[in-house]
């Protein structure tokens, strides 16, 4: 499945790491813990967001910015369920 089909925002943050790994300067810089939590593979980028009291919309442009790939670039081969 790509991006097109799973919006930047509903994937897992391991799904967004292991695809992107240039956003993890971008995580850190922001404050999130992402790199090395457990809970990677379980939060979407939405609830890392919220749960970190981030602007949603300026949180996903700096995130699709951190490589200068178009987000919809991305190709995601997930067998999690959530």
């Amino acid at each position: 499945m790509t991006v097109a089909d799973m919006k930047l925002a509903d994937l897992t943050m391991a799904e967004l790491m292991s695809t992107r790994p240039a956003v993890v300067p971008v995580l850190l810089r922001h404050g999130l813990a992402c790199p090395g939590c457990a809970m990677a593979p379980f939060m979407t980028v939405r609830e890392a967001a919220e749960a970190y009291g981030l602007e949603l919309d300026a949180f996903l442009a700096d995130l699709a910015a951190a490589d200068g790939r178009p987000c919809h670039s991305i190709e995601v081969h997930s067998t999690e369920t959530r």
